[in-house]
């Protein structure tokens, strides 16, 4: 697949669209600045005729609830979503008329339909009217009329798609379709005819790219404080899933479930992804004895990319079953496939890639009833209807969740009262014959739409949920998210592991990709006890950092059971030695193909209790666990603390050559004596680069009378800053940079130093400094580091948890050893003249 191209044509046509469909609201009189009313018969001369008259009042109406900007973003992703939608369904002969719209086969953008428009079979179309209009010689009107015909015929099938455009938006359709350099020549000739043939994700892609640039802007405003509103959030959190992960995802918790219950299929041979478990025979697995009672869904089903791969594999389990091949999409749409998602567009895309997979198995399936069942979670506010429905009142936790469901989508839960209630309220609004029922019965019908798929359980849960942190949440997500899932509240994607399990019938199969953090930080240690008491992990990928081209963060994904095993030995595969996004696949493969190469291990939740916190450490090996357990953590042997924060270095940090030397000191014992020496400035530890055993002493902190000017006037400033305790200032330190893109390094600060938040700073005894930085400057902790802190992040409390098992026979030995280390560190560092110990280059004699 061209992705530069497709990604270039879709970034540009969103722009074009919007201007285009922002000139015809100008032509009908509906822009921002419009100040006729809405029953206007005659614009600029024009004398409109009664549809156009309605058209127009119904396009005023609909800028007046959702704003002007947010019409034209509509109608331009409309007429967007028919033209790929359209174009896809041409060149896979998908079209009920089997004649091409917007081209011919070899000719390029020469629509087949003009040519044949007399003979076009388009339910619906107006024979008469085509030939009026093929009599004219106006290509434009014609293909105009045919593309609305072809909609509208669409629509019948595929209402969730090709939702009847009631004729309002019909009005703000681009002028010129057939225009040199428009849209449709663009999407005609710029993107091979190969890559719409390779499979219905390419509409994913296209989707994610046109949003691709709303996205952009939403995390711009981040950077600028502002947080995620409700038309925000979809765009935000979207990421298309790579389609090795969807089939890793889909082969290990619904394809494992098929294997469970029949290890004799030949579906496994199809599925390149799974790791197959030898010991599988003795856990207990939920049973089933047809296809017809899997039940799947994806809870933030996007664009539906995992829900079109979930299909093939359904499809493949029908066929093992003996069933008939045109009966199988009739009976995964019906029975097996469920999906739910906070955006419309995406649910769109997600119902009519299922519908085209639909097709691949059954050509007439456009005649047939089935419908995906793609649940667009739509937000519903109660105000005066509650008068007719009162016992809603009750449910005050439903209501408010509904009001917000294009927010917090699935994570709300239904309880069994919740639609109990909401049954009777519809019920009762139905029987009433109330004329003001109508409205209220409108919107708990929406209501039950919504909370009727989130309050069933299934027995596989696939998803690539949000990802967001708290930070960036609006007001009313971050306070709901603290009030409902209080103890993984740090982001979406972890409320979803929780919401994901509870989703999932007793031993239902898991599968999710999210952030890798919650395997390791110390925010997320109770997500870990979930998942390990709760759950039993099966199978993990690690992906390595830069991974995922995607994501700004490292990326894992992994599938779970529900239910506790004792000793479960899950498949686990670690690629943080292979860069870049294009060896994820590859050597996952070669893991899979062959245990013994070196990143794939087998490893049972009960070992991760072994280290303190529980990280998800699979690679840890038997030793290192025996040192979490039978040594004392560092932070019990060691003071740790994270230093100052001035709240602007600029202002009061200096480089050492960068001020007068009699009013610097290097070696300044203690606080006393800084304020009576009068100096102003002293060695300030801010971490730096990496580098062990001695350097990195480059700044100098105005720090006269213990900072006064730092601190004394710091709220006046407006300015966040902390301070050091008095009893450890410029005492002498092992240190480590709180920042590293390289493994941590561990060095000395002598007597006279202040340090920084970034200069992680520990106080061991005099007898135990080298002892220490020793083993911490040691190629095992590196490896430990690796599991209690992987982000680039070397925090107090990581290091704290260092296991620490001291040998007096081997102390003197050692503690040589690094003094010894340390005076060439230091030679070397005073070799330059950034040392303000410099006294001559190496290169230069005596």
């Amino acid at each position: 697949m061209n992705d530069t191209a497709i990604k270039n044509f879709c970034t540009w046509a969103r722009t074009r669209l919007m201007e285009q469909v922002s000139q015809q609201a100008i032509y009908w009189d509906v822009a921002a600045s419009v100040n006729q009313p809405a029953s206007a018969e005659i614009i600029d001369g024009r004398v409109l005729s009664g549809q156009e008259c309605r058209q127009r009042a119904d396009l005023l109406d609909l800028r007046e609830r959702i704003g002007y900007e947010q019409l034209v973003d509509r109608a331009a992703y409309t007429w967007f979503n028919r033209m790929i939608a359209i174009r896809f369904m041409e060149l896979n002969d998908r079209l009920p008329s089997r004649v091409r719209l917007f081209s011919s086969e070899g000719e390029g953008f020469r629509p087949q339909a003009l040519r044949e428009a007399l003979d076009l079979h388009i339910e619906g179309l107006d024979t008469r009217a085509v030939a009026k209009l093929v009599g004219q010689g106006s290509d434009e009107a014609l293909f105009r009329y045919l593309f609305l015909a072809q909609c509208r015929e669409l629509s019948a099938c595929m209402p969730d798609v090709f939702e009847p455009v009631g004729s309002a938006l019909e009005l703000l359709l681009p002028e010129g379709l057939l225009r040199a350099d428009g849209v449709l020549e663009h999407l005609v000739l710029y993107i091979p005819e190969d890559n719409w043939r390779e499979g219905v994700e390419i509409v994913g892609w296209m989707y994610q790219y046109y949003v691709s640039e709303r996205k952009d802007e939403v995390f711009a405003s981040f950077k600028k404080g502002k947080k995620a509103e409700a038309d925000a959030l979809a765009p935000a959190t979207q990421l298309f899933t790579p389609e090795w992960i969807v089939r890793y995802l889909v082969e290990n918790s619904l394809g494992r479930l098929w294997m469970l219950n029949y290890p004799a299929s030949s579906l496994s041979e199809r599925m390149d992804y799974y790791l197959a478990n030898d010991d599988e025979s003795e856990a207990p697995y939920r049973k089933i004895t047809s296809p017809e009672e899997i039940t799947v869904i994806d809870p933030a089903c996007g664009s539906g990319h995992i829900l079109v791969y979930a299909f093939d594999l359904l499809a493949a389990m029908y066929e093992d079953a003996g069933y008939a091949r045109r009966d199988v999409p009739h009976l995964i749409l019906k029975n097996n496939l469920f999906g739910a998602e906070i955006d419309p567009r995406a649910a769109a895309m997600a119902s009519f890639a299922l519908m085209m997979k639909a097709l691949e198995y059954d050509a007439r399936f456009l005649r047939r009833v089935a419908r995906p069942q793609i649940t667009c979670l739509k937000a519903v506010k109660m105000d005066d209807e509650l008068l007719l429905v009162s016992k809603l009142t009750q449910h005050k936790k439903l209501l408010d969740a509904m009001e917000h469901a294009d927010e917090c989508g699935s994570l709300f839960a239904p309880s069994p009262e919740d639609i109990a209630a909401l049954d009777e309220a519809k019920e009762d609004l139905s029987a009433s014959g109330d004329l003001f029922a109508a409205k209220a019965l409108e919107k708990v019908e929406t209501m039950l739409e919504n909370c009727r798929p989130l309050a069933e359980t299934y027995d596989v849960v696939v998803a690539n949920p949000p990802y967001m942190g708290g930070k960036n949440m609006n007001k009313w997500l971050s306070d709901w998210v603290k009030s409902n899932y209080s103890e993984v509240k740090g982001d979406l994607f972890s409320c979803f592991m929780v919401r994901n399990s509870e989703l999932g019938r007793s031993e239902a199969q898991i599968g999710m990709m999210t952030p890798y953090v919650w395997m390791f930080i110390s925010t997320y240690e109770k997500l870990r006890h979930f998942l390990t008491e709760k759950t039993t992990i099966t199978s993990l990928i690690q992906l390595e950092y830069s991974g995922f081209s995607g994501a700004t963060v490292p990326i894992c994904t992994f599938t779970f059971q529900n239910g506790h095993i004792s000793n479960y030995r899950g498949g686990y595969i670690r690629l943080s030695d292979f860069v870049g996004a294009k060896n994820q696949a590859p050597k996952t493969l070669e893991a899979i193909a062959n245990p013994d190469c070196g990143w794939f291990y087998r490893c049972s939740a009960g070992m991760f209790a072994d280290i303190p916190g529980t990280p998800i450490a699979y690679w840890a090996t038997p030793s290192m666990r025996k040192a979490f357990q039978e040594g004392v953590p560092l932070r019990d042997l060691a003071l740790m603390r994270s230093g100052m924060k001035t709240g602007d270095n600029d202002r009061f940090l200096r480089l050492w050559w960068e001020v007068a030397q009699d009013k610097t000191w290097f070696t300044c014992p203690s606080a006393e004596d800084s304020v009576v020496s009068r100096k102003k400035w002293f060695p300030y530890n801010k971490g730096g680069g990496y580098r062990k055993w001695y350097g990195n002493n480059d700044y100098l902190v105005n720090f006269k009378n213990e900072g006064e000017v730092i601190f004394g006037r710091a709220k006046e400033d407006g300015r966040n800053v902390n301070n050091i305790a008095e009893e450890l200032r410029f005492e002498a330190s092992l240190s480590w940079t709180d920042v590293s893109s390289a493994s941590t390094s561990f060095r000395f600060k002598a007597q006279g130093h202040l340090y920084d938040i970034t200069g992680m700073s520990m106080f061991p005894s005099i007898n135990s400094r080298e002892y220490y930085c020793a083993i911490c400057n040691s190629s095992i902790v590196r490896a430990m580091l690796c599991f209690l802190s992987p982000t680039l992040h070397f925090q107090i409390g990581d290091v704290g948890r260092l296991p620490i098992l001291e040998s007096e026979e081997n102390k003197t030995t050692v503690t040589t050893v690094v003094k010894n280390c340390t005076e060439l560190s230091k030679l070397d560092w005073d070799t330059f003249e950034t040392s303000w110990d410099f006294k001559r280059h190496s290169l230069i004699g005596e």
